[in-house]
């Protein structure tokens, strides 16, 4: 079936280029892992940029279903997003044993590798970012209604941050090739996110 074909290139791609980099993966490669000829790849995408995108959306698509399955759960804010962060770090082993590498957060590899280079992956990375930091900044608002969080900090800058620190540590689990790196997040985040003084 066409859809089933689609989906397997773009579930090979995405295992393939996390397995990796995107540079580094071929359609060549991406075809042969497939098991279709180029003919049935570039009736789905017209060039390989358009695999990468389809890549990149399927990456956002799996983490706004991490972000919110944890968010939108009937919890006190911040153990919501203590539940983001071991779904997040439970992913990374996930895909550890799938791969054999620790890839790294699957949205910022992309954005790293391709933003310099691709002005519409570069914009649709800052849109997928500026989601991602949105979610996290309500969780933040709702902490500082509750009084878990101190009212100075500014929700988006705060969500920033701990979104980034998420990013470095993703790059050092990378590095390290060790998922366990991920479990000092919690606390950092914790201190990123203080309570009222």
């Amino acid at each position: 079936m066409p859809t089933d074909t689609r989906e397997r290139l773009v579930t090979t791609a995405r295992d393939l280029v996390h397995g990796s980099t995107y540079a580094d993966v071929s359609v060549e490669d991406v075809c042969k892992a497939a098991g279709v000829n180029k003919g049935s790849l570039y009736h789905f995408f017209p060039s390989k940029h358009a695999l990468g995108l389809a890549v990149l959306e399927r990456n956002w698509t799996l983490m706004r279903s991490l972000l919110d399955e944890a968010f939108d759960a009937e919890a006190p804010p911040l153990d919501r997003l203590d539940r983001f962060l071991s779904a997040y770090s439970s992913m990374m082993r996930t895909m550890q044993q799938r791969l054999g590498v620790v890839p790294g957060c699957p949205l910022g590899n992309l954005a790293a590798e391709l933003s310099a280079h691709d002005p519409e992956m570069r914009t649709r990375v800052a849109e997928v970012l500026t989601a991602w930091t949105a979610r996290v900044a309500s969780v933040v608002t709702d902490g500082q209604a509750r009084g878990d969080v101190d009212p100075m900090l500014d929700p988006t800058v705060a969500a920033r941050s701990v979104v980034a620190c998420i990013q470095g540590f993703s790059v050092l689990a990378k590095s390290d090739g060790d998922p366990r790196v991920l479990e000092a997040l919690r606390p950092l985040v914790r201190l990123l996110l203080p309570a009222p003084r």
